[in-house]
C-alpha cells in the first residue's frame, strides 16, 4: 500500500489552478467540490472537482480505479455526460476536474415531488431517462486510437447518478466501477458486489460476465422505479432482494395511468435473459421516443426545465446562496492574502514606483533639467503596508523635477519674498513709531490723550542715558508742557535722541516677524 499521509481539504485550498470553494457532495469513496478555475489575464470559471475521501487516500486500489474512471470518461464527449476536464495531484491529493451542473440528482428530483404529494410527469421521466440513454451509448461506443471498442459498461447507472441541470438537461456521472477492457485497476467485481442492487441486473448480481445490456436493464429499472414509486424488485433486505432478483418472478405490472407504450418499453428492459432484453442503449431510446410520441407525451427539454425549477425552487435558491457566500469568502480571502503579502521596498505596496519615476521623468529635452537623474538602483525608497510614511529618493538641489513642481516652487518663492518684504516694512514702521514715541515730551498734548496714542500702552521707563538726554531733571513739568507747546513748531528734536533710544527701545517684536530663515518649501 502506497502510504501517503492525510490531507484535510478545507474551503480556499488550492489544487493546482484550482480554488476549492465549498463541498458539495459526498458518495461512497470521494468527495466533489465547487471550485474555481483560475487561468491566465484573469480567466475564472466554475467546475466540480472531485477527491478521494482521505479515509482511502492511501490505498492504492482505490487510486487505480480513480485514475481508470479518469481515463474513460474523459474519452465520452457528449452532451449528455458530464464532461471531464482535468486529471490531476496536488501534494498527495489526486483530483478530476469536472464540468460545473447547476442541478440535482434524479433521486432528490423524485423525493422532492414525493414530499409535496404528486408524481413526476410521464413526459418528464420520459425525457430525462431517454436523454441518459443516448449519453450511455456514447459510453458504450468509446472506442481505443485503433477504433477498437473498450467495451465500457457503467454498471451503477441509479437515480442517484443521473443530474437534471436547471436547465432540464440530463447529465450522466460517476464512471468509478465502470467496466472496460484495458481497465488498470482489473475486473472490481471480483469478491465484491458492485453496484445498487435495486437496479442491478440478475447476471451482475451473479457475479457473471456483464457487457452493455446489464446498463439497459438499469435504466429500464430506474425508468420504472420513477412511473411506479418503487423499485421493480425490492425485498426487507439486501439478500431478500436479492433472491427475488434472480428468481423466476417478473416485476409487476405498471399503474394503469402509465400509457401502454410506455409500459411496453419498460418490459422490454427489464426481461431477465440478457439474449432478449433490448440490445442497445440507442435501442432503448429510439423506442422511448416513439413512445412518448404515440402516447401524446411528448416532453422537450425546456419543460423539463420548468419543472425541475419549480419542484426544486428551495434547493436551487439555497444552492445559489451558498456559491454566492463561497464566492464573497474567496473573494475576503484573497484580500486578506494581498494586505498579509510582504512588502517589496520598490513594488509591493505600489508606492514606490512613483517614487522612482519621479527622478526619470525628466528627458533630456526638459530645459529645467541640468543633469542627468540618478541611477534608479541608487535611489532609496521605501513603503511598508499599513504605513503613510515614505522615504522620499534623495536628490540635489539640480536634480531634475517635472516643470509643474518648478512652476509650483517659484510661485511659492515670489509668495514668500513680498511676506518677508511686508514683514521688513512693517518691522521699520514699528521702530518708526517707537523711536518717535521716545522723543516726544513726558505730558502728551491734550487732544492725543484720547486718540491713537492713547490706546497704545506706554513704553516702559528709560535708561539713566535717555533721560538725561530726552528731559533734564531740573526742568520741572508744567515747564516742559509750556516749552514743548511754545516751540514744537520752530525746534526739531535732538537727533540724539533717536540714535539714543533706538539702540534698547524694549518694545517687543510682533510675533509675525519669526527670525528663524524663511522656508520656500524646497
Amino acid at each position: 500500500m502506497n502510504e501517503r499521509p492525510e490531507q484535510r481539504l478545507e474551503p480556499g485550498h488550492r489544487l493546482d489552478r484550482y480554488e476549492l470553494l465549498c463541498p458539495i457532495a459526498q458518495g461512497g469513496m470521494a468527495s466533489v467540490w465547487l471550485a474555481r478555475q483560475h487561468g491566465k489575464h484573469g480567466f475564472e470559471k466554475l467546475v466540480a472537482v472531485k477527491t478521494i475521501l482521505p479515509l482511502y487516500a492511501n490505498d492504492l486500489r482505490f487510486q487505480q480505479m480513480f485514475l481508470d474512471e479518469a481515463r474513460i470518461a474523459s474519452g465520452i464527449e457528449h452532451p449528455n455526460v458530464a464532461q471531464i476536464l482535468d486529471l490531476g495531484e496536488e501534494g498527495d491529493v489526486l483530483y478530476l476536474a469536472m464540468e460545473w451542473v447547476d442541478g440535482d440528482s434524479l433521486s432528490k428530483l423524485f423525493r422532492a415531488a414525493e414530499k409535496t404529494g404528486q408524481q413526476l410527469p410521464i413526459g418528464v421521466v420520459c425525457r430525462i431517462v431517454a436523454d441518459t440513454c443516448a449519453g450511455l451509448h456514447a459510453a458504450h461506443e468509446l472506442r481505443d486510437k485503433s477504433n477498437e471498442l473498450l467495451n465500457v459498461v457503467h454498471r451503477d447507472v441509479s437515480p442517484q447518478n443521473i443530474l437534471v441541470s436547471t436547465k432540464g438537461q440530463a447529465k450522466l456521472i460517476d464512471f468509478g466501477i465502470a467496466k472496460a477492457r484495458d481497465r488498470v485497476a482489473g475486473d472490481t467485481s471480483t469478491g465484491l458486489l458492485k453496484g445498487k442492487i435495486l437496479y442491478m441486473p440478475p447476471e451482475q448480481a451473479m457475479g457473471k460476465p456483464v457487457d452493455r445490456r446489464a446498463d439497459v436493464w438499469a435504466i429500464g429499472a430506474v425508468l420504472y422505479h420513477l412511473l411506479a414509486g418503487v423499485p421493480p424488485f425490492e425485498g426487507a433486505n439486501q439478500l431478500a432482494t436479492l433472491h427475488v432478483l434472480t428468481g423466476p418472478d417478473q416485476p409487476p405490472p405498471l399503474p394503469r395511468h402509465v400509457p401502454p407504450q410506455v409500459a411496453h418499453v419498460v418490459r422490454s428492459a427489464l426481461v431477465k435473459d440478457p439474449e432478449h432484453r433490448v440490445p442497445t442503449a440507442d435501442a432503448l431510446h429510439r423506442m422511448l421516443e416513439a413512445a412518448m410520441s404515440s402516447s401524446g407525451n411528448a416532453t422537450l427539454q425546456t419543460d423539463v426545465a420548468e419543472f425541475v425549477n419549480k419542484a426544486l425552487v428551495d434547493r436551487v435558491e439555497a444552492r445559489r446562496k451558498a456559491m454566492d457566500l463561497a464566492l464573497e469568502a474567496a473573494k475576503h480571502r484573497q484580500k486578506l492574502q494581498q494586505m498579509l503579502k510582504p512588502a517589496d521596498p520598490d513594488s509591493a505596496s505600489g508606492m514606490g514606483q512613483p517614487l522612482r519615476t519621479r527622478a526619470a521623468a525628466a528627458t533630456p529635452t526638459d530645459p529645467v533639467s541640468l543633469s542627468a537623474p540618478e541611477p534608479i538602483s541608487e535611489i532609496p525608497s521605501a513603503a511598508t503596508l499599513g504605513s503613510a510614511a515614505v522615504v522620499a529618493p534623495r536628490t540635489s538641489m539640480y536634480a531634475p523635477r517635472p516643470k509643474r513642481f518648478v512652476i509650483v516652487g517659484a510661485v511659492l518663492g515670489v509668495c514668500a519674498l513680498v511676506g518677508a518684504m511686508a514683514a521688513g516694512v512693517a518691522l521699520a514702521r514699528a521702530s518708526a513709531r517707537h523711536a518717535a514715541a521716545t522723543a516726544q515730551p513726558l505730558e502728551a498734548p491734550a487732544e492725543t490723550k484720547t486718540g491713537m496714542i492713547a490706546a497704545v500702552p506706554p513704553p516702559p521707563p528709560p535708561t539713566a542715558t535717555a533721560t538725561a538726554t530726552a528731559a533734564p531733571p531740573s526742568t520741572s513739568r508744567e515747564n516742559v508742557a509750556a516749552s514743548a507747546t511754545a516751540t514744537a513748531h520752530v525746534v526739531p528734536p535732538e537727533p540724539t535722541a533717536v540714535h539714543t533710544v533706538r539702540p534698547h527701545a524694549t518694545a517687543r517684536p510682533s510675533p509675525t516677524h519669526a527670525s528663524k530663515p524663511i522656508d520656500d518649501g524646497f
